[in-house]
């Protein structure tokens, strides 16, 4: 009666599949001096507690699932987990998860997800120039995947690395040599690191005045079109202090302040690009068109403040979270996750093999229905490194892998000689 059971779910699942759909809302923001007390962003004009309030006001109306930072103080990661707790995890939230503290400056970035729909696998860094010079700001980077959190995300698991940069201000040739070597640095970072089941961002302060500048060609226009960065918005050109760019401006939100800059609305400095396979939708993310906004812009503060007259983009509050909480506008777009159930045997049997994924020291896993076999644990290369019998296993049991380097491993249910089972393992 168990051979035909086993039998029946398979024929029924062979011939069964379907297509399920995520949106994920990305966020960027300057946080302008976060928590960083200087001369002239002091407690009064940049008070820490209020940036708290305004950021958990803006993060409530846009629900972002994932947040990258710049201008977050360098104390050793105690003003990034104050951001967590204050401001994201606040108003019933509290799902918000930060990556871990990485700075060479007084100011750094930050990069925080939603658990409950992406994991951190991995994050490093790139803070030297090709000619190992310490750049002025390291750029972080991080790779987030996708979590399987219901039973209908049974395909491949969807990796996203996210750059975070925040550039050299400044307009004078040496600031502009500055940013053209670090995102020279980053490109070839991104070409030796680049892996063709990832999806790619870039967001950051970038402090550009025109796309025609060194450090923007780097990143859309290297020699090698397939990690080309694009930009989602398609609007090059010169930004600066030039009304046609009046809506994709995101500094300043205020004409003048001493610890924001003034000015008004007239520079495109924040940007996120993104890789050519997300703008194409060609490995599970997809850019949303239309969906790209600098939040609070409504196109009609050319040199003004965010605030003055009417602005209906936002509603009123987040409107004044805004104007207060930094000279910046964060920036927003939206992605779709396609994730395809696939018509075919290795991916049903998938579901047969119940394990924690991802693992860090210890393996708990089962099959569904008894059977026996052999369970294999095979790395990126082919070879094998765990290999163990197993005798109707439908109980619970414990492999140690503690000794695995962190990576993607593949999990291999044989029986007899069929290889019946391919499942996806991720190691922290």
């Amino acid at each position: 009666m168990r051979k035909i059971t086993l039998f029946f779910i398979f024929s029924v699942c062979l011939s069964w599949g379907q297509t399920i759909t995520d949106t994920i809302q990305f966020m960027h923001y300057n946080l302008l001096n976060y928590r960083n007390i200087t001369s002239y962003c002091t407690s009064s004009n940049n008070s820490p507690n209020k940036k708290d309030d305004y950021m958990s006001t803006i993060v409530g109306y846009l629900m972002p699932d994932i947040i990258t930072v710049n201008e977050m103080v360098g104390d050793g990661g105690t003003g990034a987990n104050r951001l967590l707790t204050n401001a994201l995890n606040q108003d019933r939230r509290n799902y918000y998860k930060q990556a871990n503290y990485s700075a060479n400056s007084s100011l750094c970035n930050m990069l925080y997800y939603n658990k409950n729909k992406f994991g951190l696998l991995n994050q490093t860094k790139i803070d030297r120039a090709l000619n190992k010079t310490q750049l002025v700001r390291q750029i972080d980077v991080y790779t987030l995947y996708y979590l399987d959190n219901s039973e209908l995300e049974l395909g491949d698991t969807n990796f996203l690395t996210v750059y975070v940069a925040h550039f050299k201000a400044g307009n004078t040739s040496s600031n502009v040599a500055d940013r053209a070597k670090a995102t020279e640095s980053v490109m070839d970072f991104h070409a030796n690191n680049y892996k063709s089941n990832h999806s790619y961002l870039f967001a950051g302060d970038f402090n550009m005045y025109t796309s025609n500048e060194q450090g923007f060609i780097n990143l859309v226009g290297d020699p090698n079109t397939a990690i080309r960065f694009k930009d989602p918005i398609r609007k090059p050109g010169s930004w600066n202090n030039d009304g046609s760019y009046a809506s994709i401006h995101t500094q300043s939100t205020r004409v003048s302040g001493n610890c924001f800059s003034g000015g008004g609305m007239d520079d495109r400095f924040d940007i996120v690009l993104c890789g050519q396979e997300i703008i194409s939708n060609q490995r599970g993310y997809g850019y949303i068109t239309g969906s790209y906004k600098a939040l609070g812009n409504d196109g009609q503060h050319f040199n003004s403040s965010l605030n003055s007259g009417t602005n209906n983009s936002v509603p009123a509050n987040v409107l004044n979270a805004l104007y207060n909480m930094s000279d910046h506008l964060p920036v927003a777009m939206q992605m779709k996750i396609n994730i395809t159930t696939a018509h075919s045997q290795k991916w049903v049997n998938e579901n047969f093999l119940i394990m924690n994924n991802p693992v860090r020291s210890v393996l708990n896993w089962k099959m569904q229905l008894p059977m026996q076999g052999y369970l294999s644990i095979i790395d990126m290369h082919g070879k094998c490194l765990f290999f163990e019998k197993f005798d109707q296993n439908n109980h619970w049991n414990q492999l140690n892998v503690s000794s695995l380097s962190k990576g993607i491993y593949t999990a291999v249910i044989t029986s007899g000689n069929q290889q019946i089972i391919y499942k996806k393992l991720i190691k922290l």
